[in-house]
């Protein structure tokens, strides 16, 4: 991979991105402190008292009870769940900025004006198909067609709903002075006639159902051929070709406009298509996305589990239905998420369900959906039943089938937690059929054995790449803990001397000269004390607005911005950077005639004992320590609260 873009173009990034207007899309602000301060409901938490402020003269927002912090690009990363780059580049577009041709997706990818022209097309189409449904004649069956299946209006218009007429090369006219055929095919709305040669439309007389990203940008259609139709003997849905920006197995239909309702309500509801899901929102449950297609997969698990711990299905309640929730179950189990179903009554599908109760019957019937594995011991409890031992052998031998597609590993992370589920449902299970859990264990076991032998089970856990966390990267770098709340002496010096730097830069030459990064131990303060001193290296100032730009960690993003903050409330004194490298000095020379290691320091190094130095006079010398110790914990614990010691600064929120 390319490395990532000079400081230059992302400050220019940056310099062009309001970050109120920004933030403002999805929160609602008011001003504070004269318009310096705006602040409103944080949308990373169930915030019911604004606590999310902007910063609008540094460009910087921060959270005061979830700690999300940062500038332009640290919010992007937060609201679309995004890595730096993705989140570089959907503000550069914002910002109507040429990204630099170096810039590249990938090794195999195309480049980014390769993949902004494939957005541009897309999105053309969206809006050719979107205008002919809504305004041309020749679409009116396509109209009363959607109104039939209980479609409104307003949701053909919240959705950018289409229509392709009955015409072959449609679109390749419509796109004649704008697009080339080479435009079209790269994106899968043309073919290339067999033999024949020329090209023809995809989606002919299909009502067609944008796709879209987590970023709300058209990548693919959906089409259905109409009942009427000279060509409804042939598939009935037809989607987009996969190609670069559209991968069937990595997205769901309908999660740009559930986002936001699924990341507040932690709780996303999967259909088994378009309809359902348009539905379901036009009825106000705005927290559904729709399958595209296909079976659910590993990929659709690590997309929904980065905006919702509760995944319900609710598909279809007839035998297909049923079978695609067996199907999708393996995949949840070892997940740390709380996967139920749904099986609506009469094998109704949700968009009937809807029409014939309404949205408070199906609300009320999704607050009572059961657990996933419930939801299997009950299907296989009705297909053996449960009063013969041949019965209760079956559903035992089914149910560890699915225990089987998880395959046992020891360590820690996922594989512990997934060890702590299993054993949780074999003692259901124990329970439920009447066995001993020492007999599930043994029999699990012996079937992960004799599966591994024939060379179908894996060797160990097998965790989902999250975004940003791929096991075959390099080793991830330490995460960046917060602040203490009540810190260590030496780790308030670190803040104070990180605020001395942001509130007078032009002190960072002292500071350099005597203070090392290998002296911090907070690893978050070390690290912005690091670019510090690289930035004043390269002869500029380390202002926060310097430090931030080289930032793309969220965790040292948030950081930073606290220590901003701090800093500006603070505002210490020019002499309190003298003050604290007086305290870096005498740690060191007492650490050099120190026989342990010493963290907790009073005003005044040690006088060494007059004389040779004798086991009586190391005693001496500890007793001392000792009991300078005893005084610095005394003074302390009488010390006022919100009183702070010297050198330290007080911090609290105003």
């Amino acid at each position: 991979m390319n490395r990532l873009l000079n400081d230059d173009f992302k400050e220019q990034v940056r310099s062009r991105t309001d970050l109120l207007a920004l933030v403002g899309e999805s929160v609602a602000l008011r001003p504070q402190r004269g318009g310096r301060d705006y602040v409103g409901l944080c949308p990373f938490h169930d915030d019911h008292n604004p606590s999310m402020h902007v910063y609008t003269d540094r460009q910087s927002f921060r959270c005061w009870v979830c700690d999300a912090g940062g500038d332009c690009f640290s919010f992007v990363m937060l609201r679309d769940r995004v890595e730096f780059r993705e989140a570089l580049e959907l503000l550069a577009n914002r910002a109507g900025l040429e990204i630099p041709r170096q810039y590249k997706a990938g090794p195999a990818g195309p480049t980014v004006d390769a993949k902004q022209k494939m957005y541009q097309v897309v999105a053309w189409a969206e809006q050719q198909f979107h205008e002919f449904l809504l305004e041309s004649p020749q679409a009116l069956r396509a109209r009363r067609y959607l109104r039939d299946r209980g479609i409104s209006d307003q949701s053909m218009v919240q959705f950018r709903l289409g229509y392709h007429p009955d015409e072959w090369e449609w679109l390749i006219s419509q796109a004649r002075g704008k697009y080339t055929i080479a435009d079209l095919a790269a994106v899968k709305l043309v073919k290339e006639r067999d033999g024949r040669g020329g090209w023809y439309d995809c989606f002919v007389d299909r009502v067609l159902f944008p796709i879209r990203d987590a970023q709300r940008r058209p990548v693919a259609f959906g089409g259905r051929v109409l009942p009427d139709s000279r060509y409804s003997e042939g598939a009935k849905y037809l989607n987009t070709d996969e190609y670069s920006l559209f991968l069937k197995s990595k997205l769901v239909y309908g999660l740009d406009e559930a986002r936001e309702t699924i990341s507040k309500s932690d709780t996303v509801v999967v259909t088994e298509g378009y309809t359902d899901c348009i539905m379901a929102h036009q009825y106000g449950l705005k927290n559904v996305v729709g399958t595209l297609g296909t079976a659910l997969n590993d990929n659709h698990v690590s997309l929904l589990k980065r905006f919702a711990r509760r995944v319900i299905l609710m598909f279809d309640g007839d035998v297909a239905g049923q079978k695609a929730t067996e199907r999708a179950l393996v995949k949840f189990l070892s997940q740390e998420i709380d996967l139920r179903t749904l099986t609506l009554p009469g094998g109704q599908d949700p968009a009937d369900f809807l029409i014939a109760h309404g949205a408070d019957a199906l609300r009320a019937l999704l607050h009572q959906s059961v657990e996933a594995w419930e939801y299997k011991y009950r299907l296989v409890v009705e297909r053996y039943g449960l009063d013969s031992i041949d019965s209760r052998h079956r559903i035992l031998q089914e149910m560890l089938e699915i225990l089987l597609e998880v395959p046992a590993a020891e360590g820690a992370g996922l594989a512990a937690k997934w060890r702590e589920r299993e054993q949780i449902i074999v003692g259901r299970l124990a329970q439920r059929l009447k066995v001993g859990e020492a007999f599930i264990r043994d029999r699990l076991q012996d079937l992960r054995s004799a599966r591994q032998q024939r060379g179908g089970g894996g060797n160990g856990f097998r965790p989902v790449d999250l975004p940003g966390n791929d096991s075959r990267s390099q080793p991830a770098k330490p995460a960046i803990p917060p602040l203490p709340s009540n810190p260590s002496r030496d780790e308030q010096a670190e803040l104070d001397l990180l605020l001395a730097v942001f509130t007078h830069p032009e002190q960072i030459e002292s500071a350099a000269r005597q203070v090392t990064p290998a002296e911090f131990q907070h690893v978050g303060l070390r690290r912005l004390y690091e670019l510090c001193l690289m930035t004043h290296a390269r002869g500029e100032s380390p202002s926060f607005e310097k430090i931030s730009l080289q930032i793309e960690d969220l965790g040292l993003s948030r950081l930073a911005v606290e220590v901003d903050e701090r800093a500006r409330r603070a505002a210490p004194r020019p002499d309190l950077l003298q003050h604290l490298l007086d305290y870096y000095r005498r740690r060191r020379e007492l650490e050099m005639h120190s026989t342990e290691p010493v963290h907790e320091l009073a005003e005044e190094p040690i006088a060494a004992v007059p004389g040779p130095a004798t086991s009586e006079t190391l005693d001496e010398m500890a007793k001392e320590r000792l009991r300078r110790a005893m005084r610095l914990h005394a003074s302390r614990a009488r010390r006022p609260t919100g009183m702070a010691h010297p050198g330290e600064t007080t911090d609290a929120p105003v």
